[in-house]
């Protein structure tokens, strides 16, 4: 089955109340996984145009907790993407020993370890890094991606979505992706022009569920009735 994981990334602004509500609304909307992002302060570059956001939007220590305790609730998995080795050596504190790495870093060695991770790797180009405990998943580094675009990329254990609408999330689903990540908004929270609503994470969790049927579960279960 594909994991479908709901990216917040910092649509939240910082508010973990809004945060715990948009991973709530997640979960009732099918996903298996939540991400949220971690970087420590002190790296953050005072020439990004986005740095006054990111200061707003900083989770710290407790409000990670706090949200794995949400999704822990709601039962669905917590991923994190660190930016930093700090912020990798926080999250490893809290207990996580699953994580994902952003592709703007996927060839940096500071974060290799024994853990599981989701590594994005941009237009699918992973070149000759790779582990058996790793998803490796295609992301291409245009926000929006154009549709236009999404053919040149190789597709790799798993697609990171930036499309507008939910066209390539279907391909990626017809191709057999073992991960599908989307960046998520609801009421309240930042919205990006490829963010999906709780309606088109739900209608990507019933085409989920839609496949698993076709390639399993018609094979396994109804065989015999239909060669009669």
């Amino acid at each position: 089955m594909t994991e479908l994981c709901c990216e917040l990334a910092t649509g939240h602004g910082g508010d973990v109340a809004l945060a715990a509500r948009m991973i709530q609304a997640c979960a009732e909307a099918g996903a298996h996984t939540v991400k949220v992002q971690a970087y420590s302060l002190d790296a953050i570059n005072p020439a990004d145009p986005q740095a006054e956001w990111l200061r707003t939007a900083w989770l710290s220590p407790e409000a990670l907790r706090a949200l794995k305790c949400v999704a822990e609730a709601h039962d669905v998995q917590f991923l994190v993407t660190p930016f930093d080795a700090e912020a990798l050596q926080m999250l490893r504190s809290l207990g996580l020993t699953r994580f994902k790495i952003a592709s703007s870093q996927c060839h940096e060695d500071w974060w290799h370890g024994g853990e599981q991770w989701v590594v994005s790797w941009p237009w699918g180009n992973r070149g000759d890094t790779s582990y058996a405990h790793w998803i490796d998943v295609t992301a291409i580094p245009l926000y929006p991606t154009p549709l236009e675009a999404i053919g040149r990329a190789t597709v790799l254990d798993g697609w990171s979505d930036h499309g507008i609408g939910l066209t390539a999330c279907q391909r990626a689903l017809v191709l057999g992706v073992r991960y599908l990540e989307v960046h998520v908004t609801i009421e309240g929270a930042r919205q990006m022009p490829f963010d999906k609503t709780m309606d088109e994470v739900r209608t990507l969790r019933r085409m989920i569920d839609d496949l698993e049927t076709i390639t399993s579960g018609v094979s396994q279960q109804f065989r015999e009735r239909w060669r009669g």
